[in-house]
């Protein structure tokens, strides 16, 4: 095998909807050839993200581990958030520590400042670390200023500005606050509204929900999102899109929340955000197709 060899035989198993044994073996085999004649950290956490596939975390770990040696800082931020929050199972705050230290300590480059941000949360809540919030602030308002002008969907702009909103509310800074929220908001939706994933739908919902404790809910400039902060209470409520009303039941009993919509439900409204559809078309992806949104 050559590195030209092990290059096809990776893109053939990409290119595979339904990898056999054999596929898997040669494609493990490829990569594991790539590591060892490149040292390309790219490659070890490739690797590293099949066997989490897999399930095999044990062996994912171990090449995160040795892909974060070489300094790479996608290694570092999935090494981070995976002991921050305990993602197998075990939460180790002095291995996040370490990894979000190492990783905030880049050039401002995206996985840079997602280390940051978290790294500066573990200051908030003394994680592994003294508990300092002027530390906090500082590393925040960093890394703002490192991503207020945002290039990409997945630039960590919403999470920072939901947090810099937080610390302008408690400055006593309310109009600046809410102008973050709202950027934030609009930067969130354009990036579920290509992939709704859990985390980021539970940021829209810290995001949203934030708001409407510094300003009052206006009908005329409801959105779908703001579902987020009217659903919190059982009632029926509609939505408007292309002339048509939508209807929306949240009920609670015993302390479980269900969300009813179109014959389906679902138990909570993250889960609504990232399942419901309509006419083939999932709501996060046509988020901005939605008007008059409010308690029927």
């Amino acid at each position: 095998m050559n590195n030209g060899d092990a290059l096809i035989a990776v893109q053939e198993y990409y290119d595979t909807k339904n990898p056999t044994p054999d596929d898997e073996f040669k494609f493990t085999e490829a990569l594991g050839y790539l590591i060892e004649e490149t040292k390309d950290p790219k490659y070890m956490c490739e690797l590293g993200w099949y066997y989490c596939s897999k399930k095999r975390f044990d062996l994912e770990i171990k090449y995160l581990e040795m892909a974060a040696e070489y300094g790479y800082l996608p290694a570092m931020e999935e090494l981070g958030y995976m002991w921050y929050y305990g993602q197998h199972g075990e939460k180790d705050y002095d291995k996040a520590f370490h990894y979000f230290s190492k990783g905030a300590e880049g050039d401002g480059t995206n996985g840079n400042l997602w280390c940051k941000y978290k790294l500066a949360d573990m200051y908030r809540f003394g994680c592994s670390v003294e508990k300092d919030e002027d530390k906090y602030r500082e590393m925040i308002e960093d890394a703002y200023e490192q991503v207020k002008n945002p290039k990409y969907l997945n630039d960590p702009f919403p999470e920072i500005s939901l947090r810099l909103a937080g610390i302008r509310a408690d400055q006593g800074r309310k109009d600046e606050a809410i102008d973050l929220l709202k950027k934030a908001k609009r930067f969130m939706a354009e990036r579920l509204s290509v992939e709704a994933f859990w985390g980021h739908i539970e940021v829209m919902g810290r995001i949203v929900r934030f708001f409407y404790e510094l300003e009052p809910y206006d009908k005329e400039d409801g959105d779908f999102y703001d579902l987020f902060y009217l659903t919190e209470k059982p009632g029926k409520y509609t939505m408007k899109r292309a002339g048509k009303t939508i209807e929306i039941e949240v009920t609670e009993e015993d302390g479980e929340k269900a969300i009813g919509c179109n014959g389906k439900w679902y138990r909570s409204f993250e889960d609504f955000c990232q399942k419901a559809e309509t006419g083939g078309d999932k709501f996060t992806s046509i988020y901005d197709e939605f008007y008059d949104v409010e308690v029927a």
